[in-house]
């Protein structure tokens, strides 16, 4: 059994949604085998979790690909297709033992909130001087590193920041968050209200670059929200998947790839574990760790000898967690506003947040957790009944395999077991309480996934690691996913290599599909 097309995916998360349908709107006949029963990698949405409430298990908000170039070429065919993004002027706040905050994207509202932590002229400064250079930075995640396009990059920047100026941008660059925060802001609540963002690249607040990731995401949630699909992330899978499926193209779940085929030293097809073979005429992406690729689905004879040791010695980062709380009624804060907001992190100070991503890189369970507190509901009403609320509550320092507990009060005999799961959950809403004041008495549903549940609901998450490869400096941009810096290409002719474990890295924009695409198009 046999099947003949213009390209073969491997995987169906976003960026090999997106690869699909750029190369299905020039024309191509694309093929995207998915091993489970669903599309969509971690955009996981539900809505048979809790009755009336439409949940994401993993990812859930959009600004990385609303802001990104893969959104401005699809736009018009999704909104068609009836993709519609809601937004809110409160995309994020914390809460911390100084006090707390909310970033907007009014300005006259960060103008008061900065003014009144005392950090005004400090704000200024930073997005005057990033905002000059944002079309730099942005640029600069966003470059395929091994294209001509990338030397016009290269003279942009030296034309526009100069010798001296390029220099200091690359000193820049591999600041850690918290040495720029503490010489930058005075108030212990800006600083817990922006280093965090760290966090959502992988990354804690005393790694190298950190300092830039965060102020691009500030820079980003400021200008542009924190956007989320109305319905769920299903309707931009859906849609996707719909472009692929107008040009001919078809999408297979439940075929596990379990074999790339080689001959003459291109990839030619891709076999399922059912046994089903499919033909790529032009090309096969692969969205998958690079150990997955060049240990397993490649035979070791086809594969260069410095790509299977690059790709062994390719690691993985901490572990997540979610929580999941389903409300009869919305979270009453005790801290007025941030019902509204639609991330918040509660968390203790820029200590607690050190302490608490070094005790997870070190297998050790966080005292006290910076907690990532997500309302969807709070920007898409749909995603719960009249009335009712939902918190989506993520954790990003946890280790992946398990030392010890700061606090001495988990056993972790055993490492990640459903009991240590559910009691690390536990103290994560304790520390919630006194911030919810109804999180005891009005939640009617909870659903929690612990490190093991990540990886067995996505196989790139290997460990529970959500960003599938650490995103530490020796692992990114140019070194991302291999040592070898050779980008995409995977020294097999005809196949490349996307995802999350790719550059520029995770998080949902759909980065590597659309590079990958462009390169393929061009």
């Amino acid at each position: 059994m046999t099947n003949e097309f213009d390209a073969v995916v491997i995987g169906s998360g976003i960026n090999s949604l997106v690869a699909g349908a750029m190369l299905s709107k020039r024309g191509w006949r694309v093929a995207v085998l998915e091993r489970n029963e669903r599309a969509g990698g971690a955009i996981a949405t539900r809505t048979d979790l809790f009755p009336g409430y439409t949940v994401e298990l993993l990812s859930s908000w959009h600004p990385l690909f609303v802001g990104g170039p893969a959104y401005a070429e699809l736009a018009s065919d999704l909104t068609r297709l009836g993709v519609e993004y809601l937004n809110t002027e409160d995309p994020t706040g914390v809460i911390c033992a100084a006090g707390s905050a909310i970033l907007s994207t009014d300005i006259s509202r960060n103008t008061a909130q900065f003014g009144a932590l005392g950090d005004l002229a400090a704000w200024n400064a930073v997005m005057s001087d990033f905002g000059g250079r944002a079309d730099l930075a942005f640029g600069l995640l966003g470059t395929d590193f091994w294209r001509a396009s990338a030397a016009k990059f290269g003279w942009k920047a030296w034309r526009k920041l100069g010798k001296r100026g390029l220099l200091a941008s690359g000193a820049e660059l591999l600041e850690p968050a918290a040495p720029w925060v503490d010489r930058t802001f005075e108030s212990p609540v800006t600083k817990a209200l922006l280093a965090p963002w760290a966090l959502h690249n992988g990354l804690g607040p005393d790694d190298a670059a950190s300092a830039f990731i965060t102020k691009v995401i500030a820079a980003a949630i400021s200008m542009g929200g924190m956007p989320i699909p109305l319905g769920g992330g299903v309707k931009l899978v859906e849609a996707l998947c719909t472009l692929i499926a107008e040009a001919g193209g078809e999408l297979v779940t439940n075929a596990e790839a379990v074999r790339i085929e080689v001959t003459g030293g291109k990839a030619r097809s891709v076999r399922t574990a059912s046994g089903v073979v499919y033909h790529a005429r032009k090309a096969i992406l692969a969205s998958v760790t690079p150990q997955a690729l060049y240990l397993h689905l490649l035979d070791r004879i086809n594969v260069p000898s410095q790509f299977s040791a690059a790709a062994s010695s390719f690691r993985y980062g901490r572990a997540g967690m979610q929580i999941h709380l389903a409300m009869s009624e919305p979270p009453k804060w005790t801290t007025p506003g941030m019902g509204k907001v639609a991330l918040v992190h509660v968390l203790d100070s820029m200590d607690s947040l050190s302490e608490s991503v070094n005790a997870a890189n070190r297998g050790f369970l966080p005292r006290r957790p910076t907690i990532v507190v997500g309302q969807p509901a709070a920007i898409d009403p749909s995603r719960a009944p009249v009335g009712a609320g939902l918190l989506w509550i993520q954790l990003q320092e946890v280790p992946r395999e398990i030392r010890g507990d700061l606090a001495g009060e988990i056993d972790h005999t055993g490492g990640w077991t459903t009991d240590v799961r559910d009691r690390y959950a536990d103290r994560v809403i304790e520390q919630l309480k006194q911030h919810i004041s109804n999180i005891d008495s009005h939640v009617i549903g909870t659903k929690v996934l612990g490190p093991a549940d990540l990886a067995e609901l996505d196989v790139n998450l290997v460990g529970g690691d959500p960003y599938a490869g650490d995103c530490r400096v020796d692992q990114y941009a140019l070194w991302r996913p291999l040592n070898l810096a050779n980008g995409h290409k995977t020294g097999v002719g005809s196949l490349w290599h996307i995802g999350a474990s790719t550059h520029p890295g995770p998080g949902l924009g759909g980065g590597s599909g659309y590079l990958v695409a462009k390169r393929l198009l061009d």
